[in-house]
């Protein structure tokens, strides 16, 4: 994480190398912080971040996915989320989740504030619909693992459509795959329009992270969901 000490400001370093790529551009980018440490006479450069980003001429079509299932039993909802999870108001992005089958659904939350300021220079890529991906791969990593797990790495995330145009609440539907370890997740409306795609997401485990009381909650939920699938 890039972290800020003593509530001070600290200055982000983004650098983007552009290249050509087939009919495209590939930009190399990495995220990175320097903080000068005592007895120390330069400061400590850290790479926090590295990421891929590929950009094309011609936008491509728009698809569609798997809509999420209704619930069939009660769900875990977002006072009961955020008990567990230390997110702040922006992003509290929950309103409830849910098994379905197995895939695990996190409905999004619809009344959040500002992302950022000044909010009428908007991002591109919705940083929100991807976080809902996390949290609701997190939701299942609690429920059936037993501990949080933090972002680590994402294979690839793709935009398929501005969340502005969705004219039903947005849900992330998060498929868990045993065998690689990871993630993959879709950001869909409830006929299944596709809005972010998100394959290889994986975490790394923090132990001792999740309240007993609150773990044997959420795997109440997630065991009855399971059930009733």
């Amino acid at each position: 994480p890039f972290k800020f000490y003593r509530n001070e400001p600290r200055t982000l370093t983004i650098q983007a190398i552009f290249h050509p790529e087939g009919d495209g551009v590939v930009a190399e980018c990495r995220l990175i912080g320097r903080r000068s440490l005592p007895n120390h006479a330069k400061p400590q450069t850290t790479i926090h971040f590295t990421g891929r980003v590929r950009l094309t001429k011609q936008a491509h079509d728009a698809e569609t996915a798997a809509p999420p299932g209704a619930p069939l039993r009660p769900t875990y909802d977002a006072a009961d989320i955020y008990r567990v999870y230390f997110h702040g108001p922006a992003y509290q992005v929950l309103e409830r989740a849910w098994r379905d089958g197995e895939r695990v659904v996190g409905e999004m939350n619809k009344d959040l504030p500002n992302h950022h300021n000044p909010s009428g220079r908007p991002t591109l890529m919705a940083p929100r619909l991807i976080e809902n991906c996390f949290q609701t791969a997190g939701l299942w990593e609690i429920g059936m693992l037993g501990h949080m797990g933090l972002p680590q790495h994402v294979q690839k995330v793709s935009m398929w459509r501005a969340p502005d145009r969705a004219a039903s609440p947005l849900f992330a539907v998060v498929t868990p795959s045993a065998d690689q370890g990871s993630f993959d997740a879709d950001v869909v409306d409830k006929t299944g329009n596709r809005y972010v795609h998100l394959s290889g997401y994986r975490t790394v485990a923090l132990p001792n992270s999740v309240d007993a009381g609150e773990l044997k909650a959420l795997q109440a939920v997630m065991s009855a969901q399971a059930a009733a699938a």
